[in-house]
């Protein structure tokens, strides 16, 4: 292998490394906004004032 093919092997598996990082933190953020949205669903702030001591600020 030349070493302009050499590099631009490199350069190749390196746009690769990055798209399958930027699909990875993408997948890994809509993961997160799942998880919030369910933790928003299952909140009842109820509980927390029915709670012994009570206030929301306690």
């Amino acid at each position: 292998m030349t070493p302009e093919q050499s590099a631009r092997l490199i350069e190749l598996v390196g746009e690769a490394i990055q798209r399958e990082d930027a699909a990875a933190v993408e997948r890994s953020f809509n993961d997160f906004q799942r998880g919030m949205a369910a933790l928003r669903a299952d909140f009842d702030p109820r509980r927390l004032q029915e709670a012994p001591g009570g206030g929301a600020n306690d």
